[in-house]
């Protein structure tokens, strides 16, 4: 009887060593699978119980609802536009139109290379479209090109809507006190 009763004693030390380096090995693959990512997508279960909470209705930033068919045409365009305002104001002070387009498309082109070229690791390995990409959880499946544009146009457009937000309501109520 004494020797049932050392077995019962060893087998929940077995049971949880063995489930310890379970735990262990999960959260190591864990770590290794999601160590830079910040950016989840909610879980389909959970997006079903009020998808309107998780759909963006107006506007996609980023990429995971850059696909969706109603955020397509007319928001697309108004990102683009605002995107196109932000370059032109810092070429504003190019009188000749030619010129001046040039130099849009000529600061565009460096955005772009800065981001697919210029190195932002210890190691001189990782792009910032690398790093963009690292932070999302899940893989995208984006092109470095879609992803440098994607990143070019949204960060554009949120700088111009910031600017526009700010002269049109601080600089009015600054005026309105003088």
């Amino acid at each position: 009887m004494s020797q049932g009763g050392n077995d019962d004693k060893k087998a929940p030390k077995i049971l949880t060593k063995t489930l310890g380096e379970k735990f262990n090995d999960g959260t190591g693959k864990i770590k290794s699978l999601y160590s830079f990512a910040r950016i989840y997508k909610v879980p389909e279960d959970l997006r079903k119980l009020n998808e309107c909470a998780y759909v963006p209705r107006l506007i996609a930033i980023g990429p995971l609802h850059r696909k969706d068919e109603h955020l397509q045409k007319s928001m697309q365009d108004v990102k683009m536009d605002y995107a196109n305002r932000l370059f032109l104001r810092l070429t504003e002070g190019i009188a000749d139109s030619k010129v001046r387009d040039e130099k849009k498309d000529e600061l565009i082109q460096e955005c772009g290379e800065k981001m697919k070229a210029e190195k932002y690791d210890a190691q001189g390995e990782v792009t910032l479209v690398d790093m963009a990409k690292k932070y999302y959880a899940e893989e995208l499946d984006l092109s470095d090109d879609e992803m440098m544009e994607m990143m070019l146009v949204d960060g554009c457009f949120i700088l111009e809507l910031l600017y526009v937000y700010y002269h049109t309501n601080y600089c009015q109520v600054y005026m309105n006190w003088s």
